[in-house]
């Protein structure tokens, strides 16, 4: 297993060159002829979709917690691949976006352009489960004529479906991703969920007048602090996986560090942010620090704290709080610096939490 310290440095270097270390995945042995149940969502993956065979199947991250499928017909240059990943930390429309940007920012597909713009999205014969789609034309692409994408999140986990094709107009390419999603087994669900909405650029920018710097803190208060963000972490996993929906939540962009770095607000907060990194589901959590909220000084004035955390498939792991609310550049300087000060395990029965004394 990877260690926290490994884990650690990995998306510390992911913050400036969103590499994925070839360690960091790994071949899933899968029978090609037996049709496969993922252990925690039930989605049921068949031998092919749409006539193309299953072929692949990749591990990022232990225990099934990101994994990939590819399926190819022969004799046919078409691309069709299927991801299943854990849904720790924002929503569909964050991550929808960020696939999206990874899209748009491919130098094969030229200058992609949507053929219908971005549409709310139901799995075919199961309307009470709401994704969004993109459709794309390539018409400056060497190698593509259209290409597309329909996510979705299911009882806390992210389904993901990535299409291209040299030959098939951006209307059939949305008929093959139909076709392909009817031949997926989804678990039952009784509750609707709530249409997504799309993200759009916040009407107003958050402002960093001063800058940040590290708050006051020492071992008690990173254990309490890991624990307690630990409990939250365990609270919003149990809502995700719930079929009852939530209250909907509307997510604007407000500013990023690069392209596939952004930072996204929920419901106009002015108090926190999670930065998307790449699009599949890792982010740094930007928020007032809960055990700011029940510590005070001698005065009884309570302190003012707020955390950085890297939300992993598996874990959180806290940086050194700060004063203030952080600006983008510096959530990057203090993971570079790597100053952690704590991790907490968010699956399994193992609630490990880690405290890092050399950082305080």
């Amino acid at each position: 297993m990877v260690t926290i310290l490994k884990t650690l440095a990995v998306w510390a270097c992911a913050l400036t060159m969103m590499a994925v270390p070839a360690a960091a995945q790994r071949e899933l042995q899968i029978d090609p002829d037996v049709e496969w149940t993922h252990p925690h969502s039930g989605i049921v993956v068949p031998t092919s979709l749409t006539g193309a065979s299953r072929t692949k199947a990749h591990e990022f991250a232990p225990n099934f917690l990101n994994i990939s499928f590819s399926f190819e017909t022969e004799g046919v240059d078409d691309q069709l691949s299927l991801y299943i990943y854990r849904d720790t930390n924002g929503a569909v429309p964050v991550w929808f976006e960020q696939a999206k940007r990874g899209i748009e920012g491919r130098g094969i597909y030229g200058n992609p352009q949507l053929a219908f713009g971005v549409e709310a999205y139901a799995w075919p014969d199961h309307t009470a489960w709401q994704g969004q789609r993109a459709i794309y034309a390539t018409p400056e692409s060497r190698v593509a004529t259209s290409t597309g994408l329909v996510l979705f999140s299911v009882k806390g986990w992210y389904v993901k479906l990535r299409a291209t094709s040299p030959t098939k107009s951006p209307e059939e390419l949305a008929q093959w991703i139909d076709r392909a999603f009817a031949g997926l087994t989804p678990p039952e669900i009784e509750y609707s969920q709530q249409p997504m909405v799309a993200v759009a650029e916040c009407a107003e920018k958050l402002e960093f007048k001063k800058k940040a710097k590290d708050a006051k803190t020492d071992d008690g208060a990173s254990l309490l602090g890991s624990l307690l963000g630990g409990l939250v972490a365990n609270k919003v996993a149990e809502e995700k996986a719930s079929e009852e929906p939530g209250e909907p939540v509307t997510w604007c962009r407000d500013g990023e560090l690069n392209r596939m770095q952004v930072a996204y607000r929920a419901n106009g907060s002015t108090d926190s942010y999670l930065i998307a990194l790449g699009d599949s589901g890792i982010g740094v959590s930007v928020a007032p620090d809960s055990l700011g909220m029940l510590l005070s000084d001698d005065k009884g004035k309570k302190d003012e704290r707020f955390s950085i955390s890297v939300i992993t498939e598996d874990q959180r792991i806290n940086f050194a709080p700060q004063n203030r609310l952080p600006s983008f550049k510096r959530v990057l300087e203090v993971i570079n610096d790597n100053r952690r000060v704590g991790s907490v395990s968010t699956w399994g029965e193992d609630s490990t939490v880690q405290i890092n004394s050399d950082a305080l």
